[in-house]
């Protein structure tokens, strides 16, 4: 009798590995904030979330981005065709993110029963996730077309998310040469991935924890969180279209020089 062994496809082997890898490190990060008492549990979680995606996203984008058209560079065709590497290249940024998002799902209707998270602030975190999929993704497709490398166009991405994350630190120095940074504090909040988290959930300040109070000069002036809170969303939006039309634009100058 022959039998047949049926292997699993790379997509749900991808899948297993980002839910693997992912939830690994959604735990990791979540007992580091929770321990840093940085919020309650919900906070946490998502902000846990948060940083995973952010780290995730870059590497699959990457990845796949760069292996694809690097196939394609010596296609005439493809070569003469402005519209087909800009229509490739979103789908294949949308086609690497599905592994992701559909941990995101996961993760995030586990956050509805798990930690108590009212159904609409629930709706919110996974709408913002999948933002900042997209535009963390897009980051990694451009730092993937700047430096010819998967592993380096991950770092150029994760980079500008740790420098987003960390602006608000980054005034301390700031403020040894300017006067008044009141004007800075607005784009620091809005352009901070993290900070939607005091905007989804009600009396959450992260500022006013002891651990960030003195480490940032940000609570010694008067500011507010953005709102609404999907405006933190447009302004990663407008960065990873800022990425996604770079990378064209590099896949394009190439072109001309195969």
């Amino acid at each position: 009798m022959n039998t047949r062994i049926s292997y699993p496809t790379p997509f749900l082997k991808i899948l297993a590995i980002c839910v693997g890898i992912a939830s690994s490190l959604l735990w990791l990060l979540y007992r580091i904030f929770v321990a840093a008492e940085l919020g309650l549990s919900a906070e946490c979680f998502f902000m846990a979330q948060i940083c995973v995606v952010l780290f995730i996203a870059p590497y699959l984008a990457s990845r796949r981005v760069h292996s694809e058209l690097l196939s394609k560079q010596h296609d005439p065709q493809w070569r003469l065709n402005p519209t087909t590497s800009a229509q490739q290249l979103l789908t294949l940024l949308l086609v690497s993110q599905i592994p992701l998002l559909c941990w995101v799902f996961l993760s995030t209707g586990a956050a509805l029963f798990l930690t108590g998270v009212p159904f609409v602030k629930t709706f919110q975190m996974l709408v913002m996730l999948t933002v900042y999929s997209l535009s963390a993704a897009a980051a990694g497709a451009a730092g993937a077309q700047l430096f010819r490398d998967t592993f380096l166009g991950t770092e150029f991405a994760v980079l500008l998310s740790c420098v987003l994350i960390s602006s608000a630190f980054l005034l301390n120095p700031l403020a040894r040469y300017v006067d008044d940074i009141q004007p800075f504090i607005p784009p620091v909040l809005h352009l901070n991935p993290l900070l939607v988290a005091c905007c989804i959930f009600d009396g959450f300040d992260i500022f006013r924890n002891p651990l960030l109070y003195e480490r940032t000069p940000v609570p010694s002036y008067n500011f507010a969180y953005p709102n609404p809170w999907y405006l933190i969303g447009f302004g990663q939006l407008t960065i990873g279209g800022c990425c996604l039309f770079g990378a064209w634009q590099l896949i394009q100058f190439r072109k001309y020089r195969v």
